[in-house]
């Protein structure tokens, strides 16, 4: 028995189409079978607890419905917590749970589902920049022609113990030093916009759209324009600039941007 994961709605489709920054997207829970999943879940669980003396523990096996199971306990987050990671998949959905160790029982602080055909990987690491490690689920989007790598972020809370709610970038690139995110919003190459936003303790705000500038026929005038709404038509311009500015250049996606290499 296979973990059920129900099709994008048509309505997270149009989402989609118009996200940038924070996605928009909502992505529908995988659907899970009662009699079968909960019983794998149980089953690593119970792997887990026969080995909950140790704050270190590895273990993959698949089971007889064909799910792929993983274990790994580890100091992932903190030097002074043990945390069990269990990931679960097969060709019809990844599941990832993540357990804080308290003595020699194990408490759920998050869950995340992803469609294997989005799914590219996950990752533990200080996203913005609080000396925390988060975890991090990268995947790109099965919807539309355009350039739409995501990021789904969890912050590791100052509790140490608990995650934020989860953020969703698009064609993200992180700068911890700096506590800021830039990228590149949906849309078709050469048309569409860059993003900036900083991290505000556990939330993120706006900083900046970077565009370039078009005439009353549509045309670029080879001026960039810096806003705080995205895309500058009828919204105010802060900045009319020569280029686009340096700090963008290099993030992930900036030829996207331009159009270079796509027109």
């Amino acid at each position: 028995m296979t973990l059920k994961l129900k099709i994008l709605s048509i309505a997270a489709i149009l989402l989609l189409l118009f996200s940038c920054g924070k996605s928009n997207e909502k992505k529908k829970d995988a659907v899970i079978e009662k009699d079968s999943i909960p019983k794998v879940l149980a089953d690593a669980l119970e792997i887990a607890s026969q080995n909950s003396g140790k704050n270190k523990f590895q273990n993959k096996y698949k089971t007889s419905d064909n799910v792929e199971v993983e274990l790994n306990l580890d100091n992932h987050f903190t030097k002074n917590a043990a945390y069990l990671i269990i990931h679960r998949s097969d060709e019809g959905g990844i599941l990832i749970d993540i357990y804080l160790k308290e003595g020699n029982k194990f408490k759920k602080i998050l869950s995340h589902d992803e469609s294997p055909i989005t799914y590219q990987n996950d990752t533990i690491r200080d996203i913005n920049g609080d000396g925390l490690k988060d975890f991090v689920v990268n995947w790109y989007g099965a919807n539309g022609m355009n350039l739409k790598a995501y990021s789904t972020v969890y912050l590791l809370k100052q509790d140490k113990k608990t995650f934020s709610k989860r953020f969703d970038f698009i064609n993200p690139t992180f700068s911890p030093e700096e506590k800021i995110i830039r990228g590149v919003c949906y849309g078709q190459s050469g048309e569409t916009d860059l993003y900036k936003e900083k991290w505000n303790g556990e939330t993120t705000e706006n900083v900046e759209f970077v565009s370039y500038e078009k005439n009353k026929n549509g045309k670029k005038t080879g001026k960039i324009t810096i806003t705080k709404e995205n895309s500058n038509d009828g919204k105010k311009v802060i900045k009319r600039l020569n280029s686009v500015p340096e700090e963008y250049t290099k993030i992930y996606g900036y030829d996207w941007f331009t159009g270079k290499g796509y027109q």
